[in-house]
């Protein structure tokens, strides 16, 4: 039975949206309100939601409070994304369509309780300032806030957005989609495991849907129903969109896009990874100890940092393929060795390691399925300077922290080179470098040799960079450095030759 679950943060608030703004009435739904039997929305049916933009990507989602606020998840502007970088869409339902306004964030409020560990956030909430007030029309319009007596357990909740569908789970929908689902109590939610030890009754809720065609919500973005204290006339908000489980039918994989078939918690940012959400991604271990990082690029390829294997003997090292948790093998393929090729241009100094890229060849094929699948490898000279990095791996989480036991990932902006030699690593760089920066303290360092991905308008992956060097952490005087594998894509798919490739 395929299920659906939204693990939600409940907001509690006494405040109607009629005290700030006495010229509307909050959680009137647009005028188009037939609900058809698919998971698309009418037009402007729920004129409170909105996107929140980070660059070109969809970030989160969000609904209007009052004409000049928005209500949405915390984690949306933590872990490397602050507030001024989103961009807010308003009275948007097609996203290509371009009569939508765009608005930016002045001010972005996270809880003061907000915490988060590897899997969980407590106290998920944020309220983000506009840089203008809105004018509230049939398309744009704020959702009701609810009250203390008002009850919303045997009622069909909805949840809506422009993210993940079902099928396709790494692309985001071009409409805006709903499904309905319900509230279950919490000691029933608390019987999966991963919930019961990260479920908090008191700011949480979880919520569950049978349907196999509903859309998967966007972090940040309301749960919300009607209520007969109102006649059911009004909607309310009844809860931000937090983090959860996502069951889905499996698929062929492709490379850069992880099986549909695997969990999707909505974590974001530089925190535990959704578990084999990114199946290219292994760990290399040199004496049973966490060694480097890198991606799976063909059956029998890893492709790796060259400073990895430079000063050290590979048959000392074995590859871990498929993996998720160091403290959970079962499953894991395990592969030694059989030989390492580095670039014939690599150098090193004191301080910086140039061309640094190795291809690692397996001792034997794998098998690709649900939790191995190739990464997909950019074009020639392809330059990503602007978009927004996604870095993997098991390593440090801070400066002088140790390295994690599950795959962490944090979201992290692309230099431009110009931007780059603004840096004070200006003197130790060459074209053949590439970096990239996080804003966040709390984003996880990834393993040398792992990789630096980026996500393609085609909805697959695609590795920008290897992990190189670096000093310090998330400082901004001195951005990560990675090695631009766009420069080397000749050198890789010969030596490559005798590896098979995902589509």
């Amino acid at each position: 039975m395929n299920q659906l679950w939204f693990l939600i943060c409940l907001t509690v608030t006494l405040t109607n949206c009629q005290r700030f703004n006495n010229s509307c009435e909050c959680g009137i739904a647009g005028k188009n309100r037939r609900i058809v039997g698919g998971t698309t929305v009418q037009p402007y049916q729920y004129p409170w939601l909105v996107s929140l933009m980070l660059g070109a990507k969809l970030h989160c989602g969000g609904a209007i409070i009052t004409d000049l606020h928005v209500l949405t998840a915390g984690h949306c502007i933590t872990f490397g994304v602050h507030y001024r970088d989103l961009s807010v869409h308003v009275g948007m339902h097609d996203r290509l369509d371009n009569t939508y306004a765009v608005l930016h964030v002045v001010n972005g409020v996270k809880h003061p309780s907000f915490t988060s560990n590897a899997v969980r956030d407590i106290n998920d909430i944020a309220v983000l300032t506009l840089n203008k007030r809105l004018k509230f029309t049939d398309k744009v319009r704020p959702i009701c806030l609810p009250s203390e007596d008002m009850e919303f357990k045997d009622v069909p909740l909805t949840v809506a957005g422009w993210g993940k569908t079902r099928q396709g789970a790494l692309t985001s929908s071009r409409y805006l989609l709903e499904t309905k689902v319900q509230t279950v109590e919490s000691v029933k939610c608390q019987k999966s495991s991963i919930y019961k030890e990260n479920l908090v009754p008191d700011t949480m809720m979880c919520a569950y849907s049978l349907g196999k065609d509903a859309c998967q919500g966007d972090s940040g973005g309301p749960l919300f129903a009607t209520n007969k204290k109102t006649q059911n006339k009004k909607w309310y908000q009844v809860g931000i969109v937090s983090w959860g489980i996502d069951c889905a039918m499996p698929d062929y994989p492709e490379c850069g896009k992880a099986s549909d078939s695997i969990v999707s918690m909505r974590i974001v940012g530089g925190r535990r990874a959704e578990p084999h959400s990114f199946p290219w991604a292994v760990a290399t271990l040199k004496n049973n100890r966490m060694h480097c990082g890198g991606a799976v690029i063909t059956s029998k390829h890893v492709l790796s940092a060259g400073h990895c294997f430079k000063w050290d003997n590979f048959n000392t090292m074995k590859v871990l393929i498929g993996l998720d948790n160091l403290d959970k093998l079962n499953g894991v393929v395990q592969r030694n060795i059989s030989n390492v090729i580095i670039h014939e241009a690599f150098t090193s100094t004191a301080v910086r390691d140039e061309n640094d890229i190795a291809i690692v060849t397996l001792n034997s094929p794998v098998l690709f399925g649900d939790t191995i699948v190739p990464i997909c490898l950019p074009k020639p000279g392809q330059d990503f300077a602007g978009w927004t990095g996604t870095i993997v791996g098991w390593g440090r989480i801070g400066v002088e922290k140790s390295s994690s036991r599950v795959l962490l990932m944090a979201s992290l902006k692309i230099l431009s080179d110009e931007e780059c030699m603004k840096s004070q690593l200006a003197q130790h760089l060459k074209p053949t470098m590439m970096c990239a920066f996080s804003k966040g303290k709390d984003g996880c360092q990834g393993d040398s040799g792992g990789p630096l991905l980026v996500f393609g308008t085609d909805g697959r992956y695609m590795q920008a960079g290897i992990v190189s060097w670096g000093i310090g952490c998330a400082d901004p005087r001195y951005p990560g450095v990675y090695t631009k594998v766009s420069n080397y894509i000749d050198w890789i798919q010969r030596h490559t030759k005798d590896g098979d490739r995902c589509s």
